[in-house]
């Protein structure tokens, strides 16, 4: 204290010494000035602290003349004075019974310095994002959050490869120019990022710049690591989108890994470099352009045995069920075939994907016996149908690919359909682009196998795959059934127009029947008659029938279409 007194007197002989805005004044206990040590302003004793400042400042003063005679300690307050919009720092000191020295000092420049200072420690220059000290402090924030509150999180790093910049001295410029316009991308498409509302953890996302190459997110509430995947796959979409830098077009390639909290680790530190590895993992090509470190991999992993071992239950206890779907002529309205679709049971489907569970179905092989479930489940239908007055009627049914690559495939049909007594030539068996490409490598092995057998091969979901016109043409497969995104757009897209018109056309040149599947309206069915396709499918016929819906359904009138 006396050390402070003493260099107080010393500047008050020679003001020249002290900063703008400064006062140095003893005040009595009641704020009356008794002595002016300094002031950079016209500053007389004997007058009352309410010619200085506003009377909520000289409010505060005063309860702090009180609190310092009181204690007699040396103490320091900072006030944003609403005046002129300074923030100054009060020193008080107790001198005596009934007088304090007053030093205030104008902080506004170096508070200003402060936050300069703050914003180049912690905000990258290329991209004006956060950069990696300041990711992992708000990360830090975020976990202590979700943990009290029982919560989840996760970490995504985005590393961008494959820029293919020239080399010169705007190389570099180039690259700066990219990046910035990636971390706006990344801004733009996250709700409440970056935001500088004080603990509002549950909403907020966090996006930085962590390293060169390197952006780094901070999804603070998910419900799930799918959550977490859709929003990565989201954001790569928008990353890989062209960027033009000084009229050059430049494309990126996006590899991402996340990391997900409690599993993946409990500290910001521990689950920022998880996702880095993991990140580090999808780079190498091994798991897709999306990993999740292994801890998240172990966890799925056990889910999917969960899954499996549902699947097997439900196969055993006969829990599968089919629905029936009917293909008309596009003359007649009249129902010419009537396709097998499979209804998971919902104790395995849960909330999980269709394609997830067929997906895991093929991976474990259990799409075989469930494909030989819904052969002989549909076959009995169809011989049941037949009998009962409807001997033209065909079905249509899917094979997987699993079912397809067997080398007895033939066999075990013809010994099914045996059994049940339906003859082949009424069924049509589907299969896919992809399928029929492999199969033409290996010479058509399958398709003339079954062939042989006596039923027909249709290209499902035609127009969306990889198969060639070349291998279409060389196939002995009877027909094309085009994909539903093309008939969706048949009246108002010209390019779905003409391509099922190319379809419907290079099918008949070919010598194999049209089917279009997903019709829904009039106007659709219309265009596709009058494109002569073969056959119509979707819900402007039906929706999905049970077996005993598609019984009523076969004996009641066609639904004709008007010339």
């Amino acid at each position: 204290m006396a050390n402070l007194f003493a260099t107080i007197r010393r500047t008050a002989s020679d003001t020249q010494s002290l900063p703008n805005k400064e006062l140095a004044i003893v005040l009595s206990g009641d704020g009356s000035v008794c002595t002016v040590l300094h002031a950079s302003f016209d500053v007389e004793p004997n007058v009352s602290i309410d010619t200085i400042w506003l009377p909520e400042v000289c409010n505060r003063i005063r309860e702090n003349l009180r609190r310092a005679l009181r204690n007699r300690r040396l103490f320091n307050e900072e006030l944003n004075l609403a005046d002129s919009g300074s923030t100054t720092e009060f020193t008080y000191i107790a001198q005596g019974r009934d007088r304090v020295l007053l030093v205030a000092r104008d902080t506004s420049q170096s508070k200003h310095a402060l936050t300069r200072l703050q914003k180049l420690a912690y905000v990258d220059e290329v991209t004006a994002l956060p950069n990696r000290e300041y990711f992992l402090g708000e990360l830090a924030k975020i976990l202590e959050h979700q943990r009290l509150r029982e919560g989840r999180a996760a970490v995504i790093c985005c590393h961008v490869d494959d820029l293919d910049l020239q080399l010169g001295a705007t190389a570099t410029a180039r690259y700066d120019a990219i990046l910035h316009e990636l971390g706006s991308r990344l801004e733009s498409e996250l709700r409440g990022v970056n935001s500088d509302r004080e603990g509002d953890y549950e909403r907020r996302s966090v996006v930085a710049r962590t390293d060169f190459h390197r952006f780094a997110i901070i999804l603070p509430e998910i419900e799930s690591g799918s959550d977490a995947e859709s929003v990565t796959n989201r954001l790569a979409l928008v990353l890989q989108e062209p960027v033009i830098v000084d009229g050059k077009t430049y494309r990126v390639d996006i590899r991402s890994g996340i990391s997900l909290f409690p599993q993946d680790g409990t500290d910001a530190a521990t689950l920022f470099a998880n996702a880095n590895a993991a990140t580090e993992d999808a780079r190498t090509g091994q798991t897709g352009d999306v990993a999740f470190h292994s801890g998240t991999v172990k966890l799925r992993s056990l889910q999917r045995q969960d899954l499996e071992v549902e699947l097997r239950s439900a196969l055993e206890r006969g829990a599968f069920a089919l629905n029936f779907l009917p293909i008309v002529n596009a003359s007649t309205g009249e129902v010419h075939a009537v396709e097998a679709l499979l209804r998971w049971p919902e104790s395995v489907m849960g909330s999980h994907s269709t394609s997830k569970v067929i997906g895991l179905a093929e991976r474990t092989g259990l799409i075989v016996p469930i494909g030989e479930w819904v052969l002989q489940e549909s076959f009995d239908r169809l011989k049941n149908w037949q009998d009962a007055g409807r001997p033209e009627l065909r079905l249509s049914v899917n094979l997987s690919m699993q079912e397809f690559s067997r080398r007895d495939i033939a066999t075990r049909m013809a010994a099914l359909m045996l059994r049940v007594g339906v003859q082949p030539s009424s069924v049509d068996l589907e299969i896919t682009e992809k399928m029929l490409s492999r199969d033409a490598v290996a010479g058509y092995q399958a398709i003339d196998a079954l062939k042989a057998l006596g039923v027909n091969l249709v290209v499902d979901d035609f127009g969306t795959g990889a198969c060639s016109l070349v291998q279409l043409a060389h196939s002995p497969v009877d027909g094309i059934k085009i994909d539903i995104s093309l008939v969706n757009g048949v009246k108002s897209c010209e390019n779905d127009r003409a391509a099922c018109t190319a379809a419907i056309a290079s099918a008949h040149a070919l010598g194999l029947i049209a089917v279009a599947e997903g019709v829904e309206t009039t106007d659709q069915a219309h265009i596709l008659r009058e494109l002569k396709c073969d056959f119509l499918q979707g819900f402007y016929f039906s929706k999905p029938l049970s077996a005993a819906e598609m019984g009523e359904f076969l004996v009641a009138p066609a639904k004709g279409i008007a010339q």
